[in-house]
């Protein structure tokens, strides 16, 4: 006749479990294995809800992650305090070591990193270094706090760019700035990457300079995005924006569920915008489709920062799907892509998901009832099934 154990209950979860399953942490709490973490650092049990992820060393508890580590507002990673870190000193914050070199000047007057090049010697910058990221300003209003900024690589075939920035810089003002990007120089073109301040759909829309300078770019200064080797637009998505956990799951899994059809409304298929990090293989080598570490708070996530949808930041979700384009049309679609996907995935309840409504087919039957909202949208995703993925000539499209 077995024994009766009596069961303990898990300090996290509430369930209950033998309690050899359990182990206790510092207080002497009891956890199961699902809801505790083994911090590298104190060698304790800890809760794995706020523990941290720390390069280089493992799994921090929430008390030695606090006290013993230091985040890097570049690379958006945990260190450890033994990881050599630097004051960037025109924004004062601390850098690791590898983003100070790659990303940040040393000034031999200052004696001391800044961000771009140190005033007492460049005189200020049309064109900033690549780490080059000002505190966000805001333009617009929206009920939800849904923001877009917007992230465009370009090269500028006259090779003008001194031209090219002072006209940008006349039209938009503070609204974009312009960042020096390596990656760009196929066919000996330079060029460079506008980035904007977070807008709501409506201000996007209505910025007619915006548009009318990327159509001056493309015809005066021969600027160039759907055709050159290197060039993306990234849509950024405020997640202040979002629900809660379970929409952002929704919002995922509406994009990586269609993901042939988002390729083909992108323009392309890259490694720098994977589909692929959302499959995970169980014991029998059989692949599945999770979402688990891309819903993860950033710093918990273990996901691809080059992935279809970034989720690695802080404060936004990132699309990088989407191919450059200096046709004005084809970024405002990209912008209400995004805006469409966050609405109307916002109310979709369990009994909507499981009669369908995550499918393509439904996702654009709410686009032509809401076409007025999303014009352009509308127009590229009733021509869809036609669009062939990577063609360049669909830089009208």
């Amino acid at each position: 006749m077995s024994e009766d154990i009596e069961l303990v209950e898990c300090s996290s979860c509430s369930s209950d479990y033998r309690p050899d399953e359990l182990e206790s942490n510092r207080n002497g709490d009891k956890i199961c294995a699902d809801c505790r973490i083994w911090c590298e650092r104190c060698e304790e049990y800890d809760y794995a809800d706020n523990s941290r992820y720390v390069q280089g060393c493992g799994t921090y508890c929430e008390v030695c992650a606090d006290n013993y580590t230091f985040w890097c507002e570049r690379c958006e990673d945990t260190y450890s305090d033994n990881h050599s870190s630097y004051e960037v000193a025109d924004i004062g914050v601390y850098w690791c070591e590898d983003c100070c070199q790659n990303g940040a000047t040393w000034c031999d007057s200052c004696e001391q990193y800044n961000r771009d090049e140190c005033e007492c010697e460049s005189g200020g910058r049309l064109i900033n270094n690549y780490s080059y990221k000002p505190h966000p300003i805001f333009y617009g209003e929206d009920k939800n706090k849904l923001h877009f900024g917007i992230e465009l690589e370009m090269e500028i075939r006259d090779n003008n760019l001194s031209d090219s920035a002072e006209y940008i810089g006349e039209m938009l003002g503070e609204f974009v700035y312009l960042k020096e990007d390596s990656s760009i120089n196929s066919g000996g073109y330079r060029g460079f990457e506008m980035v904007s301040h977070p807008a709501t759909l409506d201000y996007f829309a209505d910025h007619k300079n915006l548009w009318t300078t990327l159509d001056y770019l493309r015809r005066v200064h021969t600027a160039r995005s759907w055709d050159a080797k290197s060039c993306g637009l990234h849509i950024h998505i405020s997640r202040a924006g979002f629900k809660g956990g379970a929409h952002t799951h929704r919002f995922l899994s509406l994009i990586y569920k269609n993901s042939d059809k988002m390729m083909k409304l992108g323009g392309r298929s890259s490694t720098y915008a994977k589909f692929s990090d959302v499959w995970q293989y169980d014991e029998y080598d059989r692949p599945y489709f999770t979402l688990a570490n891309k819903v993860a708070h950033p710093s918990r996530a273990m996901t691809e920062r080059y992935s279809a949808v970034n989720t690695q930041n802080e404060h936004t979700l990132e699309l990088r799907f989407f191919r450059g384009t200096m046709n004005p049309s084809s970024v405002l679609s990209a912008i209400q892509l995004a805006h469409a996907t966050v609405e109307y995935t916002r109310d979709l309840t369990l009994s909507d998901v499981k009669m369908g409504a995550l499918s393509w087919e439904w996702f654009a039957d709410w686009i032509q009832a809401n076409n007025g909202r999303y014009p352009e949208l509308y127009m590229r995703m009733s021509r869809v099934d036609k669009l062939v993925l990577n063609s360049k000539e669909l830089v009208n499209a």
